[in-house]
This record gives structure tokens, C-alpha cells and sequence, in this order.
């Protein structure tokens, strides 16, 4: 009875081993799910939606063939479709029946820009047929050529399956233990067989014990042949074996039933960085900003050196162009003449984009080499964005008070509101700062808006207010006057809300600077940069310089007893010539 227990046991523990490790092999499911395109399409832009991406659970592995060039990117679903426009493009669906892509193509036109470097994309792909990404399914992929050739032809989506299977864990132990369990009935079983068949004593003068034939044999110096320990070598392989798929099982979590989340798919090797904490209100995420500063300063850095106005339009506009338009000017004409401040995008200090998904598009930051140093003031641009097909351009940049302090500002994840020129909702509108502070530039205290600002820590005042305006007219001879006026350009205010209820507006004014003669025959000679600007040596009639004066306020809510502040400026010349 034991060596059939035992038998049954071991028969049983191999079986399930045999079923455990199967599961692993032979009835293992598949490892991944795969839909390809299954057509052509002369579109120059293929587009696979984020449902078509989150078709199937876990991270996404695209490949891309069939063109000699290959880009792809992604970025939010509606921004993608912005830069589409109506240009002809196919946008894949995912087949779960035939499990392929299919595409439809539509739009009429018959090119896009080209794609690399659009500010739009959360990350882009140069050239890269095959990437791994985990994109949340407000997010889009774009795979493109160059724009105007079509797009490649062949697209692949793969999808890995959850190949975990719970039950081998169980299955190996219980089984080990069945044949565990029969070995040790087995040995169990020869044991006692053994002892059965022991000698016996008998009572009184019986015959004696018979001699068992190998001791007769031993006794008459044959040679006994010894006892296999093959059986028993057997016997000792199979737990060992057994053991082994323990251990093997114990190597993985997906051998065993599991709670929560501990089957989900590990992470993808390139991540969809910044995607899924997009907010689709928000003009840019963080890691956006980061990215169009890098390159704005890029390109500055090589405008500047270059003395290339065009290079700089390609990421500089109004105020802000026109100051290194003119820098490079003078820098031409005056080999002395310094360049304007390096913009450092080493650190963004604060990224505050605008609240829209819309155009145009408006976003606030400061940078600066480090943004713990202390000694070294940061820089605030303000960006903007004209429409989907556009990069940011940098329309203010102003250089920050040292101890200018800004106000509470929302996260960018939320972003801030972008207030009307006009909006009643501060102490001064945003499109009639530049004029009331341009009055106080010219009056000082007598202003009737010097009031509403705070004089402490305005540094400008000292460099281009009143007081500066009034020594430089004395010291002009007798022969020549000067005449100080100020022009604020239309629809250049621009205001982001505050945590605070106020705002952060930017703003810019023209102080202009007049010089005549007032005698007959007297000359007005200009020097520095308004000689190499204007290309006058001397004049009769007089010179006229424009000075371009950039400005960062901190503008308080209607009602506040707060004082509007000056956090930055940036001031230089912009236009010099002889009055006509």
C-alpha cells in the first residue's frame, strides 16, 4: 500500500510540474500585439491618434519604414491637429479584427512645413524608425518626411501582452511537494520492507537459519558483485530537478497571483516625458518651455555674433528685435560698441504659460545661469506665439531688478490668464501703463501718476528720469537745446494674471531725444552710438535719437492699496538720424 501512495504521488507532483512549466512553454500566450498599415497614401503627414495608441494596454513601441527620410514627434491632440490645418494628411485607425492600421486620408493641401523643431512637440524623433513611448491619449503621433514628399508608407504599432501567468507558482510547489511527498513514501516504503525481511529467532533446537547464498558464495571467496546505486541516483535527480523549478518560479513575480497593479507593464525605454502631465488648457508644459527657450538662446547667441538681424528674426520680434537690430547696427559702424546681454538658458527660474488652446499664444519666463546665485540678475522674457505653424518669439526681455520680487504666480501646469489691454480689473489698464510711467520719466513727483507707482527701487528713474533729463539739457552749450518727448506703440501691452488677482504686464515706450542748434552757423555733433546709428558727423539741422525702453511691471487689482512696481527693464537705442 505505501509504494502505491507513493507511486500516486509522485505521479501527481509530475503532473502538475509538467503543467506548471507548460504554461511557461508550450501554452504560453503570445508576447506582444502588433497592427501595421496595410496601404500607401501620398499624404506628406500620417497621423495615429492617442485612442488608436491606447488601443491596447501598455507602453507603445512605433516602427517606421519606407521613405529615405523618417521623422516622427507627438504632441497635444489639438495642437497636432492646428499644424495639420487642411493639408492632406492619413489618420490611422486601429482594426481590432483584422489587427492592422487602416488609413483615411483627407485635406486638400499638398504640403506641410517641415516638421523638426516645431516648438508644438512634446519630443520629436529625427530619423528614428523604431522608438518606444507610453503616450496618454490626448496625445498624438506625427510621422512625416520633410513635408513634402509623402509621408513613409509603412507604420507599426506594437503592444505588449501581459504574459504573466499566476498559477505556475502554485503548480511547481504543490507539485515539488507531491514528489517530494513520494519520495519520501517510497523510501518509506523500502524501509519497512527491509525490516520485514529481516532474520528471526525461532525457540528451542530448530533448524538453524539458513545462509543466504552470497554469504555462502562470499565464504568460498567468490566475488560478489556490488549493489547498483544507479536507481538511487535517479531517485535523487528528480528533486533535485524539482527544486530547481522551484527556485526558478520563486525568480519572478509573474509566476504568482498578485494584487493591484504588479502585472501592469513595465516602463517603456523612452518615456512620453512631460505628455501625460499636459494640461490641454495651458499654452506650453514646462519641459516645452524649456526646450524653446534653449533654442532661443541658441539663436541669439549666434545672432549676436554673427551681427545677423535675420537669424534673430527667426526668434525675436517687436521691442525686442528692434533693439538688436539696432545693436548690430551700431556694432558695425563701432567696433568698440558692446553687445546686448547674453541670454542664458542654462536654469528657467519660473515658466508660466498662458491658459488657451488657441493662438495667438503668450508665455512667461525667467531664466538665468543659475537662479540660486544672488549676484547675478535673471532675465524675464515674454514669448508669443502667432499661430500653430510659428515659433515662439521672444517680444520682451528685460533684465530684473536685483531685488525685484514677483508676485505669486500659478503653477505651470495651470498656467494664467491673459488679461485685455483694456481690463478694468487693475489699477491701471495694461494698455495705459507705459504712458503714465513715461509721464513720470518726464515729471518725476509732479505727475499726476506717480502716485499709483512705487519710486523705491526704480532704478530707471535715476538712469533715464527727470532729474537725468534736466543735467544733460545744462550741460549742452548755449548753442543747442534739447527736447524730450515719448511715444508708447498701440497694442504692444500685454498682461498675465496673478495669483494675487493683479497681473504681470509688459509693456514698452519710446524716449525720444531732440537736439537742434540755436544759433545760425552752430553745428550739433552726436557721438558713441548715435553717430555710428545715424551716420552723422555733424549736422546743422540737428539729430533726433529714439531710445527703445522695455518694462516688467507688477500692476496690483482694482481696489488695492498697493503700489504698481517696476520688476525689470531693458533700455537702448533703437533709431538715430538727422532732423529733417
Amino acid at each position: 500500500m505505501r509504494f502505491v501512495l507513493a507511486i500516486v504521488s509522485f505521479v501527481i507532483g509530475v503532473l502538475l510540474v509538467g503543467l506548471g512549466v507548460g504554461q511557461r512553454t508550450v501554452f504560453a500566450p503570445p508576447t506582444s500585439i502588433v497592427a501595421a498599415t496595410s496601404g500607401t497614401s501620398s499624404a506628406p503627414v500620417t497621423v495615429i491618434p492617442g485612442d488608436v495608441l491606447n488601443a491596447n494596454p501598455g507602453y507603445q513601441r512605433i516602427t517606421i519604414s519606407g521613405s529615405d527620410k523618417v521623422f516622427a514627434a507627438y504632441g497635444k491632440t489639438t495642437d497636432v491637429d492646428a499644424w495639420i490645418g487642411d493639408a492632406a494628411h492619413t489618420t490611422l485607425r486601429y482594426d481590432a479584427e483584422e489587427g492592422s492600421l487602416v488609413g483615411r486620408t483627407t485635406g486638400s493641401g499638398t504640403d506641410v512645413p517641415d516638421p523638426k523643431g516645431s516648438d508644438l512637440w512634446y519630443q520629436e524623433y529625427d530619423d528614428a524608425r523604431q522608438f518606444t513611448v507610453r503616450l496618454p491619449s490626448d496625445v498624438s503621433l506625427v510621422v512625416a518626411g520633410d513635408g513634402s514628399d509623402a509621408a513613409p508608407a509603412d507604420v507599426s504599432v506594437t503592444w505588449p501582452r501581459d504574459t504573466a501567468t499566476p498559477s505556475v507558482g502554485p503548480l511547481l510547489t504543490v507539485g515539488g511537494l507531491f514528489v517530494l511527498g513520494g519520495l519520501v513514501l517510497l523510501v518509506w516504503a523500502f524501509l519497512h520492507q527491509r525490516r520485514s525481511r529481516g532474520p528471526r529467532r525461532r525457540s528451542g533446537g530448530g533448524r538453524p537459519p539458513r545462509v543466504r547464498a552470497s554469504r555462502r558464495a562470499a565464504a568460498a571467496g567468490a566475488q560478489v558483485p556490488a549493489r547498483s546505486r544507479r536507481g538511487r541516483r535517479s531517485i535523487v535527480a528528480v528533486p533535485v530537478l524539482v527544486a530547481g523549478a522551484l527556485v526558478l518560479s520563486g525568480c519572478s513575480s509573474d509566476y504568482w497571483p498578485q494584487g493591484g497593479d504588479a502585472g501592469a507593464t513595465p516602463t517603456p525605454t523612452a518615456s512620453a516625458t512631460g505628455a501625460a502631465a499636459a494640461d490641454p488648457s495651458t499654452a506650453a508644459t514646462k519641459q516645452q518651455i524649456a526646450r524653446i527657450v534653449s533654442r532661443v538662446a541658441e539663436v541669439a547667441k549666434k545672432a549676436d555674433s554673427r551681427k545677423d538681424a535675420d537669424l534673430a528674426e527667426t526668434r525675436f520680434t517687436g521691442p525686442a528685435l528692434e533693439l538688436r537690430k539696432a545693436n548690430y547696427a551700431i556694432r558695425d559702424a563701432d567696433d568698440e560698441a558692446k553687445p546686448l546681454p547674453e541670454i542664458s538658458a542654462a536654469d528657467v527660474c519660473v515658466a508660466l504659460p498662458q491658459q488657451t488652446d488657441t493662438w495667438p499664444r503668450t508665455v512667461f519666463a525667467v531664466v538665468a545661469a543659475d537662479c540660486s546665485d544672488k549676484e547675478t540678475a535673471p532675465q524675464a522674457l515674454t514669448l508669443v506665439q502667432p499661430d500653430a505653424r510659428s515659433d515662439y518669439k521672444v517680444e520682451y526681455a528685460v533684465s530684473l531688478e536685483a531685488d525685484a520680487q514677483l508676485p505669486s504666480l500659478a503653477p505651470t501646469s495651470v498656467g494664467a490668464a491673459q488679461l485685455a489691454p483694456d481690463s478694468k480689473l487693475l489699477t491701471l489698464a495694461p494698455d495705459e501703463v507705459a504712458a503714465a510711467y513715461a509721464d513720470i520719466l518726464s515729471k518725476d513727483s509732479e505727475s499726476g501718476s506717480a502716485d499709483l507707482f512705487a519710486g523705491e527701487g526704480d532704478d530707471l528713474r535715476s538712469r533715464i528720469g527727470k532729474s537725468y533729463k534736466d543735467d544733460k539739457a545744462e550741460k549742452l552749450p548755449d548753442t543747442a537745446k534739447i527736447e524730450y518727448t515719448s511715444e508708447v506703440p498701440e497694442d504692444t501691452a500685454l498682461a498675465l494674471a496673478t495669483n494675487t488677482a493683479g497681473a504681470l504686464v509688459s509693456v514698452d515706450l519710446n524716449e525720444i531725444e531732440k537736439v537742434t542748434p540755436t544759433a545760425d552757423g552752430a553745428e550739433v555733433n552726436p557721438e558713441g552710438a548715435v553717430k555710428a546709428l545715424s551716420g552723422v558727423d555733424s549736422s546743422t539741422k540737428g539729430v533726433t535719437a529714439t531710445y527703445g525702453v522695455q518694462l516688467l511691471f507688477s500692476v496690483p487689482p482694482v481696489g488695492s492699496d498697493d503700489k504698481i512696481e517696476l520688476l525689470g527693464f531693458t533700455q537702448g537705442l533703437i533709431a538715430a538720424s538727422e532732423v529733417q
